[in-house]
């Protein structure tokens, strides 16, 4: 496709990009523009799919806001040409040229802009008189999907905000492209924490030894039936683990499957809350939060033990199901019991999904881990 643009040339510390400003035609850009959606089939992929919120018809919405109010979009849309492009230089002045622009194909890939671009296709299609809006453009020829998920990722996260589970999905994929000196400098120590988090939670979720397997709701995957959890509800606990000095340079891979033992042990202990998982909070908030805390006691007591397995997790697992009399707290003085996880009969401690009850019931379990012990 042929464009008048100008062109500009940008650097920074990591090398040099030529960007081109051009204005489109709202009817030939439209139907031009691909989105590299991240789903599991395509893991490289870095957006999510269009919120339906934004782009209806109520107060607030990309569509309203072209069909029925300002409908000016002044901030240009960002895209990217996967091929060769050429630029034959017309103007020059001294920190930009005039020229046109051959991008060879005529696919464009949205790195920021894809709710305008959709809110743009969605009035079109109520008045084709908006296939003549102007649409600033600013594009670039980056020659790798992930410089544009990087780029897509900083745009995003760092100025506007992306949802978390998403920025998950884009550490991982930097942490196994870039290796972890890149993302901790990129990042920080909990960028490149949270990218170990998000490996883990894949294995329990993709081996067929774990509880886990297939339970967990992968960013992008389709709802289906086993699935109890999203991924991002077991980051934050995830994290908390890696943070404990018992797993400062312990493998990912070791982590994770002291956790699928960990939880095979909770499963013998309480296999009702897992043929069951949808009426039991066992797998859920707060139960899987508060129990992913509680590893970290169990591993330590087991480490103390001498012996980092299942059977010694579930021996000190089954100390829940004992009496402790002089616990503080007299949900916790008996056995806690299926029961207990019930979301129809369940105490509060056991069935209240906020995050002051999700810290007061790890606190109260590791009271009675304590106290049966001794």
């Amino acid at each position: 496709m042929k464009l008048d643009a100008f062109k500009l040339t940008q650097s920074g510390n990591r090398g040099v990009a030529d960007i081109y400003i051009t204005v489109f035609r709202a009817g030939d850009l439209v139907y031009r523009c691909k989105i590299d959606r991240r789903t599991p089939s395509n893991p490289a992929g870095y957006q999510r799919m269009p919120s339906e919120q934004r782009l209806s018809m109520i107060r607030g919405s990309a569509v309203r806001y072209l069909v029925r109010e300002l409908g000016y979009f002044p901030t240009s849309i960002l895209l990217n040409v996967r091929g060769n492009v050429s630029f034959s230089e017309e103007k020059s002045q001294s920190w930009f040229s005039y020229g046109l622009l051959d991008t060879e194909a005529d696919d464009f890939w949205v790195i920021d802009g894809q709710h305008r671009i959709e809110a743009l296709r969605r009035a079109i299609a109520r008045n084709r008189d908006f296939e003549d809006y102007p649409v600033i453009a600013s594009i670039l020829r980056l020659p790798d999907r992930f410089d544009e998920m990087l780029l897509f990722y900083i745009v995003n996260r760092r100025q506007k905000g992306v949802k978390t589970d998403l920025v998950y999905r884009h550490l991982q994929r930097m942490l196994i492209r870039k290796g972890e000196e890149w993302l901790l400098d990129l990042e920080g120590k909990r960028g490149l924490t949270q990218s170990y988090a998000i490996e883990i939670v894949d294995v329990l979720n993709k081996e067929p030894v774990s509880p886990w397997y297939g339970r967990i709701r992968e960013v992008g995957e389709p709802k289906q039936m086993d699935h109890i959890i999203n991924d991002s509800d077991m980051i934050q606990s995830i994290t908390l683990i890696l943070g404990e000095h018992y797993f400062k340079n312990m493998p990912i891979k070791e982590i994770a499957y002291n956790l699928i033992d960990y939880w095979n042990a909770l499963y013998n202990i309480y296999p009702e809350c897992f043929t069951d998982p949808k009426g039991f909070s066992l797998l859920q908030r707060p139960g899987m939060p508060a129990l992913n805390r509680l590893f970290i006691d169990i591993y330590g007591l087991a480490l103390q033990e001498g012996e980092i397995t299942e059977e010694t997790m579930y021996n000190l697992l089954k100390r829940l199901i004992v009496e402790t009399p002089n616990h503080p707290v007299p949900e916790f003085r008996y056995p806690i019991e299926p029961a207990f996880w019930g979301f129809s009969s369940g105490p509060v401690y056991g069935v209240t999904p906020t995050r002051q009850n999700i810290q007061d019931l790890y606190d109260n379990l590791q009271e009675k881990i304590w106290l049966a012990g001794s």
